[in-house]
């Protein structure tokens, strides 16, 4: 029983001394950091929120030294611009009358003189004035011919003629200026211009029949 009772005692001294121990080593950790600070509460229901300024705005960009100016406009104070003066023409220059007597030629014939005047003067002779040349009114070459005529196989020519037309509208006195290189082809445009061509007469200004001058081509092949 009194072992006991000393274990007992043993063990509540080892756990006094412990507690004595670890309550030395609590106070000297105090004193190595120094006095408590205090930590701020804030009162309840209020935040604290920091306020900063705003950033300024951006500066607009400049322009450019280099970009030209628009150009001003007219005001509807300015006046409009004078119209250019019309350039005179120079008038032209009459041309000049010749001093020597008037002339003419003509392919026309008749009995009775005409009378005329020209820029030279007047003067009589055997010029008709206005005249009407004469009209074809029956009378070809066809092809049909070319093969009447029996030239050379494959003969091709162009002849040139000239014949008189008479008062009565007629033909005659036809001749050959220009061969066609064929004499069967020669001869057979004037027999047949003198055969079957007719005309009206060509008439001079007071309207009477006259003889006319034809030059003419005609131009033979085969078709």
């Amino acid at each position: 029983m009194a072992a006991e009772l000393l274990h007992d005692r043993n063990r509540a001294l080892a756990m006094a001394g412990a507690i004595a121990v670890h309550a030395l080593a609590f106070a000297l950790l105090l004193l190595l950091r120094g006095p408590a600070i205090p930590l701020a509460v804030p009162e309840p229901g209020l935040v604290a929120v920091e306020l900063r300024d705003p950033p300024p705005p951006a500066a607009a960009p400049e322009a450019a030294d280099d970009e030209a100016p628009a150009p001003a406009s007219r005001g509807a104070d300015e006046a409009p611009s004078p119209p250019e003066p019309p350039v005179a023409l120079a008038r032209p220059t009459p041309a000049a009358t010749s001093a020597l007597p008037g002339s003419g030629s003509g392919s026309g014939s008749g009995d009775a003189a005409g009378s005329g005047s020209g820029p030279g003067g007047s003067g009589t002779g055997a010029g008709m004035g206005t005249v009407t040349p004469p009209v074809r009114i029956a009378g070809a070459l066809t092809d049909a011919d070319y093969r009447r005529t029996r030239p050379p196989e494959g003969a091709v020519g162009t002849v040139v003629v000239s014949y008189r037309i008479r008062t009565d509208g007629r033909v005659d006195r036809c001749t050959v200026l220009v061969s066609s290189g064929y004499a069967v082809l020669d001869e057979a445009t004037c027999r047949l211009i003198e055969s079957r061509f007719r005309f009206q007469p060509a008439r001079d200004a007071a309207g009477r029949a006259i003889d006319w001058e034809v030059r003419t081509d005609y131009t033979w092949r085969p078709r």
